[in-house]
């Protein structure tokens, strides 16, 4: 076999070992500001943040916004305001909140796209404001405002819930006594009867077959209630047309009904003045007043006020025809803002107008309901005083004729 010249008998030669290369392991140390951030964004899943929607509470978000105006004002750079409240944070899941926003900022990003990554709890009008405040180098101004606005925000809401409390605890109150009656007051008398083997007139036979209906299908309304609040709440408004429909048959409730009206206004007025006191132009206002308003019917009337101005129209004539949402007092009032170049400022007054109309509303709601509930009672009370202790008077007397 012919073999290669040159390598016959020639030792193999094994090939070089490739010397080895001494590794160094740098660990990189963060800093401590880097540690804040890395520690508060450690509840961040996604790019936009993930949190429960009970983590961030409304009144968290208002006390960091309120504590960065005091860090800001005093002087302190804003990303590192943002670092220091991201440690400062009393509860978990602002402190994280708050460190994505401050990385985000870090990472050479406006203030307001730091926001926008998390609409659930920061909403558009939010957002265009601070876009606008930095523009304008107005952060701190339009802050305070926005920190007002959602205190005053928070203070209504929690009044009008509170009036929806109030019934609840009454009709609680009333099916307590209905329930107490139907499963041990009547079941008493019912049985003293049987034993004495009366003759009950009619008025008692039904008052008894009623009661011992409500003791057994007692449950049957309250499961009702409930199915029908959850098909409204996960189903029914979720399309536009039914939302809208809800909407408005809302304001037509009676005693409740007023109250979210008015309510309702206070909402509209008050982010109106907000917006154009923060520079904002009325196209802008509206488009965002309309979308921060809650009840899809207000926020409709809002709409066609939207398509007028843009068609170079007035404030005066969309409104006029919007009066079963929207009061003729406060048509005129926008419309005298409107000739006098004060619109934020006529709006202003509306919400404190209508704030003070609410709060008092909600103050007498009570007073009204209360003698409606004391005369249910009432009747109760007297109808079964006729049902029952009259049929018991009468075997009283038989027993006493007996004795004697």
């Amino acid at each position: 076999m012919a073999t290669t010249s040159g390598s016959a008998g020639a030792p193999k030669r094994r090939p070089k070992r490739a010397a080895k290369k001494k590794t160094t392991t740098v660990v990189m140390t963060p800093t401590a500001e880097e540690e804040i951030v890395i520690r508060a964004g450690e509840g961040v899943t996604s790019p936009g943040g993930f949190f429960s929607r009970s983590s961030v509470r409304r009144t968290d978000i208002t006390a960091f916004l309120r504590q960065l105006i005091m860090l800001v004002e005093a002087g302190t750079p804003l990303l590192r305001s943002l670092k220091t409240l991201a440690r400062r944070g009393q509860r978990a899941a602002i402190r994280a909140l708050v460190g994505d926003i401050a990385a985000y900022v870090e990472a050479g990003n406006p203030l307001w796209q730091a926001f926008d990554r998390h609409p659930r709890y920061f909403d558009s009008v939010f957002i265009n404001l601070i876009k606008a405040s930095e523009a304008s180098g107005t952060l701190v101004p339009v802050l305070r405002r926005m920190v007002e606005y959602r205190e005053a925000s928070d203070l209504m809401r929690k009044r009008v819930r509170g009036a929806m409390v109030y019934p609840v605890i009454l009709i609680a109150a009333c099916l307590a006594i209905l329930l107490f009656i139907a499963n041990v007051v009547v079941p008493a008398f019912k049985e003293t009867f049987e034993n004495q083997d009366l003759e009950l007139p009619l008025i008692t036979k039904r008052f008894m077959a009623t009661a011992e209906f409500v003791g057994v299908w007692w449950w049957v309304p309250l499961v009702a209630l409930v199915v029908i609040i959850l098909v409204y709440k996960f189903w029914f408004v979720r399309r536009p047309l039914r939302r809208l429909f809800a909407d408005y048959w809302k304001l037509k409730v009676p005693i409740v009904g007023p109250i979210l009206q008015k309510n309702a206004i206070v909402e509209l007025s008050r982010t109106m003045a907000l917006l154009l006191r923060s520079g904002l132009s009325m196209m802008a206002t509206l488009d965002l007043t309309r979308s921060a308003i809650h009840n899809k019917r207000v926020a409709l009337a809002l709409q066609t006020v939207r398509d007028s101005v843009e068609r170079g129209g007035g404030l005066e004539e969309p409104l006029r025809q919007e009066e079963k949402v929207i009061p003729a007092v406060v048509t005129d009032m926008f419309v005298t803002g409107e000739e006098a170049g004060r619109v934020d400022q006529i709006a202003e007054q509306v919400a404190a107008v209508y704030e003070e109309e609410v709060k008092i509303a909600v103050s007498t709601l009570g007073e009204t309901l209360q003698p409606v509930f004391t005369i249910f009672v009432g009747v109760v009370v007297i109808t079964l005083f006729i049902a029952l202790f009259f049929p018991l008077v009468t075997m009283i007397d038989q027993i006493s004729s007996a004795g004697v």
